[in-house]
This record gives structure tokens, sequence and C-alpha cells, in this order.
């Protein structure tokens, strides 16, 4: 994301990377710093939680969840938060790094970056900006800057268990932890906030068998321990992803049945399933608020919560498959893909004291800034290849807004995409699409039609920071991203709206989705190379920044026409036109159609258009 001259280091053999010290790479605090002054710090991670899915939204009154209502509410709400991929191992693995995850050439959840398949490297790869330099976590960086540092959860940045302690959290930063996904993990902690020795532990007494409860029961032992040092604790607690919750768990015993309209009784259980376990979270995390305020450490500790991506899709296939129950309303798409479904997630932060309770703030924010934050809270220096900013002067009320001088990247196989300020630009092989993300976050309509100078401003950045990644952590439409299907051609067939689809802000609207997006804006980048690292802007008909000429409306419509014209049978239906057979649900699009109509024969014709 920087200017820099990438310069393809020699390796150093992985025995002397794994001997060199964080503190060579991290500002030590001054000798005036004492213990006494530095905050607590804890980052709460959660996994595939929809957008939907806090209650503070007002989304959906069925969403349980008090405890981190309670703590947005007193601190600060962030609608527009965003994770660094929208797939779990890319977006852990950039959290614990600081940097979009590309950068390190660790794109998705099955790639290597030169460690083994999904392994956060301790190097850098080469073909990055850093090649052959130690690859530090945010956990090593707090360390070096006399933090004891604690994990309880999943880790999904490498192996659980490693034999070698070089990938698992012992061997990136972590003095103390719980390891698991599931009941059974590895830990050095008991119950207690005791050391151990190391195991792997099973048993649990029968109040215990829920994953989440676990998980914040270990993050409460951590807080025991440490309660008279200044520590970190990562906590990326394993919900709501599937597996879901079992039937004989109380948590799901305890959670109403749920009846959703547009659901039949098998998605109504996952819901409920999805609903229960989200509720335990909840339970977890003011488990470990309420042992903050045992022990007085509320006013010195720092709580930054976010998902790390979206929530899986309901409509995948024909059956429920992955979905974990959580959903994405009102935002479009889900995990694994580029739009606001995949990457916008659910963030807050409390401290207080010291943030400035009852904030919304509607401006981008990053799960990457949370990295920089930490280390800024803890009195170090920002490193200049990070990709995110303090917020502590925006929490605080020193500044009116976030000061940010670059845009937001994502590279995945599902495509690529860009936010500068109230602009996202998306892009596949096929596509080109901009929204005014801030008007428009349920991604109804397609602007770069209107907008072909600020599309291709935007395309020009993309690409050039496109330029800087590793080949293999490109977006290859030939490869794994040909078999990804955008989700702007509307909801599948025979699918009954949303009626909670409401964009959650002042003057909520009411908005037709899952309906195709709007506009005749799908442009078709002439000049896309199916090579890696050569992929060039988008060349469209709509490079002249007023009307379009007759012959190039004409082309537009040519264009729009076709992609409409889904069984190539010379005619545009209703039902093709919005993507949704339930057609009249979309007063606006109806309306439209019907005036184009002229012959009133409930078919369009190119010439119609």
């Amino acid at each position: 994301m920087k200017n820099v001259v990438c310069a393809l280091l020699l390796f150093t053999s992985f025995a002397h990377a794994s001997d060199l010290r964080a503190d060579h790479f991290t500002e030590p605090r001054s000798d005036s710093d004492s213990d006494s002054e530095s905050p607590n710090i804890i980052i709460i991670y959660s996994d595939d939680h929809g957008y939907t899915d806090l209650g503070i939204h007002g989304i959906d009154g069925n969403v349980d969840t008090p405890n981190m209502d309670a703590l947005a509410k007193a601190g600060v709400l962030m609608k527009a938060g965003y994770s660094s991929a929208p797939q779990c191992r890319p977006s852990r693995c950039g959290l614990m790094a600081g940097r979009i995850q590309n950068e390190f050439g660790f794109a998705d959840n099955k790639m290597d970056a030169g460690a083994g398949v999904g392994t956060l490297p301790r190097v850098y790869p080469a073909g990055t900006d850093r090649a052959g330099q130690p690859l530090l976590t945010i956990a090593d960086r707090l360390k070096q800057l006399g933090y004891v540092t604690g994990f309880s959860g999943k880790w999904h940045c490498g192996p659980n268990d490693d034999q070698d302690k070089q990938f698992d959290p012992r061997g990136r930063g972590f003095d103390e932890y719980w390891v698991g996904t599931m009941t059974t993990g590895s830990t050095n902690l008991d119950l207690n906030g005791n050391l151990v020795p190391h195991q792997v532990k099973s048993k649990w007494s029968e109040a215990l068998q829920n994953r989440v409860i676990l998980q914040g029961k270990f993050a409460e032992s951590f807080v025991t321990r440490n309660q008279g040092k200044p520590f970190f604790l990562y906590f990326p607690i394993y919900g709501p992803h599937v597996p879901m919750i079992r039937k004989n768990d109380p948590y799901y015993k305890n959670f109403p049945q749920q009846d959703y309209p547009h659901y039949n009784d098998a998605q109504d259980e996952r819901r409920r399933q999805g609903l229960a376990l989200l509720k335990a979270m909840d339970d977890a995390v003011g488990g470990l608020v309420a042992k903050l305020r045992e022990y007085n450490l509320e006013e010195k500790t720092l709580i930054l919560f976010a998902g790390d991506n979206g929530a899986p899709g309901r409509f995948e296939t024909g059956a429920i498959g992955s979905w974990n129950g959580s959903n994405n309303v009102p935002m479009r798409g889900p995990k694994g893909t580029l739009h606001e479904g995949g990457i916008r997630v659910p963030m807050f932060a409390t401290w207080k004291g010291k943030i400035l309770p009852g904030q919304v703030i509607p401006e981008m924010v990053t799960t990457l800034d949370f990295t920089a934050t930490s280390l800024a809270v803890a009195g170090g220096t920002i490193p200049a290849e990070f990709d995110g900013v303090n917020l502590m002067p925006r929490f605080t009320g020193d500044v009116a807004e976030i000061q940010r001088d670059q845009p937001m990247y994502w590279d995945f196989y599902s495509g690529q995409a860009i936010r500068d300020g109230d602009w996202k630009l998306w892009r596949d092989a096929k596509s080109t699409l901009l929204f005014n993300i801030v008007k428009d976050p349920a991604e109804l309509t397609n602007l770069a039609w209107q907008q072909p100078e600020r599309t291709e401003a935007l395309a020009k950045k993309l690409d050039q920071w496109v330029a800087t990644l590793p080949a293999h952590a490109q977006y290859d439409p030939a490869g794994r991203g040909a078999k990804m299907t955008p989700h702007f051609a509307g909801a599948p067939a025979g699918a009954t709206p949303d009626p909670r689809y409401l964009v959650p802000y002042d003057k909520p609207v009411a908005t037709p989705y899952p309906a195709a997006v709007s506009s005749p804006g799908a442009t078709k980048p002439e000049s896309w190379q199916t090579e890696k690292r050569k992929i060039e802007p988008p060349k469209t008909e709509l490079s002249k920044p007023a009307a379009p000429a007759p012959p190039a409306r004409r082309r537009l419509g040519e264009q729009f026409f076709k992609s409409r014209d889904r069984n190539g049978d010379g005619v545009i239906t209703l039902e093709e036109l919005i993507g949704n057979p339930e057609g009249r649900n979309v007063p606006a699009l109806t309306k439209r159609f019907r005036q184009l109509d002229s012959n009133g024969d409930g078919k369009l014709k190119l010439s119609e258009l």
C-alpha cells in the first residue's frame, strides 16, 4: 500500500530467523513509562459474525446481546467496520501482523506464504516489500513493551499445538494460552489463574461443555492471574461459526423458537441455533467484563471488538449447507465475497473514562486499525508499513474524523475492491461497479456509468496497489475466482425478500433487496488480464465526463440488455430485469418496466430501452 521498492533479499535460514529478537524492531517504552501507566488491552474477535447480529444495530429484535450492546453504548459503535478479508485465516493473520495479508503473501485460507499452507510466516516471503525480515505479531510487539500476553480461543494462523513451538500461539508472542475451537485444546493455564505445564485437555465439568463459555472462562483466568500487570489479551471467540450449538445445550433450550416469514422450518431452526450461540458468546463477554470490574480494571482496560468476516450465505446451496444461522442484513452478499456482507462486520470499542460514551462513528474503520491502536496505546511506535491508524484521537474526541491518508484495499479469489472515503469500487473479470457506500451501504445502485472519471481513478489506485503484491496473492480470474458468482444480480429465483432489509440509520429506508443492482452499470473491462500482475484499469465506453453521445448510449443499452436477457431469447421479462420473480415487491423497478413496455406485452425489446 505504500510507494515502496520491493527488494528481493536472500532468505536467512529458518533457524536464524526464529532467533531474531522482536525488540530489535519495536521501539521500547521510555524509562519514564511505568507499568502502572500502561493500560490493559483486550481484542475480542468473533467468527463468521454477521452485521445483523449485534443487538444495538436495531436490525433484528430477536438478537439478544445485552452485554455487547452495553459495551458499545458505554463507548463507541463503528457502523462501517471492516475486516481485511472475507475469510477466517487471512483476516486473522492480517490482524496479527497489522497489514493487509496479501502484502505478505497470505491471501486465503489455503495459501502458503512460505511456512506451509494456512500458516502465518515468521519472515516476509520473497516478492514482498520486506522480504527476509521478521514478520512480528502484535503479541510480539507488546511483549517487548513489557506486556504479559494471553490468548483464548481459535488460533487459525497455523497449527494449534506445534511440536516445534514455532507457529502456534507460543511461538507468536503469547505467554499464556488456551488454544481450542471446541472443548479440547492445549493450554498452560488452569481455570483458577495458575500456570500449568503445557498440556492437552479435554474433560471439563458439565457446566463447561459449551465451547464459547469455556473460552470465556480461560480469558477470565488470564485476567485473574495478571490483574496487577499490564496485559494484552487476544480473545478470538469461536462463534457463531459452525458447528452449531448442540440442542441439549441450555442456551439452545432456553432460547425461544423462531418464526421468520421468509424462512422455512429448517431455516427457522438454524436461525434459533445461531442466535442461541450468540447469546452464549454474549455471556462469555459479560463474564470477562465482570472479572475486570471485580479487580477494578475497567478504567485501565481498552476493549476492542470486531468480527473476522461476514456470515455465510443462506442461499449458497439448495440445502442450508454451511450457514451458521447468522445474517448480514442489510448488507449484500455472504462470507467469501468482497460485497459489504462479506467484509463489513460488527465493531465497537470501550474504555471507561477514556473513550467518550455513546458515540457512533460512521466513517470507515478496519480491524487493522485495532493493531495500530493497540501498539500506540501501549507506548510503541506504529511501523511505517502498517495499514491501520491509531483510533484513539477519534475515540477521545480530539479529532472530528479519523485521520487516514490511504484507502483500504481487498484482493481475494472472488474479486478486488477499494474503499476511499465515501466510495467503494468492486470488480472481477467481468464487471466493475462503483458505489457511494455511505449513501448506499446495501450496494443497490451502481454509479460507474455516471462517474467514469472517479471509476477510472479508483481503478488506477487499486491497480497500483495490486502491482506491489506477490503474484500468488493476487486475484486469479482464470483459477479459483472463476467459480465465484457475484451477488449483484439479485436473490435466487423464488426467494422471498427479507422484510428486515432496512438501512438502519437515522431515517430507515426500505429497500427491495435482494433485488438486482438497479443501474445499467456492470461495465466490462476490455483489457483485464488473466495473467497475474498485469491487471489493467477497466476500459469502458463511459470515459467522457458529460452525458454520453447517442452511439455510446446505444452500446450501454446493448450491454445492459445482454446482461439482463438471461435466457438469450431476445426479450427481457420483469423477472429478468429485477433478478427476482417476485417483481411486484420492487415497486420502483416494476413501475419503470411498465413505462418502458410500450406495447404492454410484458416483454422489453432492445428498441424499447
